[in-house]
């Protein structure tokens, strides 16, 4: 799973989902880590919902942002 930091997820944001020559993003999920910490998953297409379903990983998940 393709984890970033919150300047990162802003960047894509700015750019409705693109970043350098990467594969555009679809959405971008907020969560809690295992350690605690906020963290940003990337979902692409056809990964769409990835991070929906919580773990010992991914802690109350919400998107930040979603391609239109």
């Amino acid at each position: 799973m393709a984890t970033v930091t919150k300047g990162i997820a802003d960047i894509l944001v700015r750019n409705n989902g693109h970043y350098s020559d990467d594969r555009r993003v679809m959405r971008i999920v907020k969560y809690t880590n295992a350690w605690g910490e906020q963290a940003y998953g990337l979902e692409y297409e056809g990964e769409v919902g990835k991070y929906d379903i919580e773990s010992e990983y991914v802690i109350n998940p919400k998107v930040y942002w979603e391609a239109k």
